[in-house]
């Protein structure tokens, strides 16, 4: 790309393929990274909410995990239109283009700067009393996973600014979130 730079390939559909195709494979591939990356942050949460049911079916515990991976899994189809709309300008705009790298550096560092910020948010979410208990998880895992993806959201445009498959990215994301777990733990 002008400016010495490389943009990947996962923003544009491969020859024969369709957007459509396009988007659910980068979808899949949001889904296996993310959500395992991410899933130290869910245990404790997860885990106060299980303590909170009072023995009641641990499966609700399990349901409320699954809509918490659903809606970061379904977080990825936004993030993959908005990099396939930028992948787009880019490449009809070289003058932009060769402005990439140090756009990219901005975005990396006030979204580190928002990860850190967000260490101090704790999320509310209480379990409401009156409601099936499934439906109950469920909206209880669907709103942990919404916070998680506001909370993480500066995490992950930092990834995507960098460059989502570095390896060096992605060992400083990990070890964001895993101090963030381990602080989470200590609260």
């Amino acid at each position: 790309m002008p400016g010495g730079w490389t943009m990947s390939t996962m923003w544009l559909p491969m020859c024969g393929q369709s957007w459509l195709g396009a988007a659910a494979g980068f979808v899949g591939t949001w889904a296996a990274m993310m959500v395992p990356m991410m899933l130290p942050l869910a245990v404790v949460p997860l885990r106060r909410y299980r303590a909170a049911l009072e023995g009641r079916a641990p499966l609700f515990t399990v349901a409320a995990g699954l809509a918490w991976a659903a809606t970061w899994t379904a977080f990825g189809l936004p993030v993959y239109l908005a990099g396939a709309v930028v992948a787009q300008v880019l490449l009809d705009t070289p003058a932009l283009a060769r402005m990439m790298p140090a756009m990219a550096a901005v975005v990396g560092v006030a979204g580190v700067a928002w990860q850190v910020a967000a260490w101090w948010r704790r999320p509310v979410h209480p379990i409401l009393p009156g409601q099936p208990v499934c439906a109950a998880a469920l909206l209880y895992g669907a709103r942990l996973g919404g916070h998680c993806v506001r909370r993480c959201a500066g995490l992950t445009a930092a990834l995507l600014a960098a460059g989502i498959m570095e390896r060096s990215t992605m060992v400083c994301a990990f070890v964001l979130v895993a101090a963030e777990s381990v602080g989470l733990r200590e609260r």
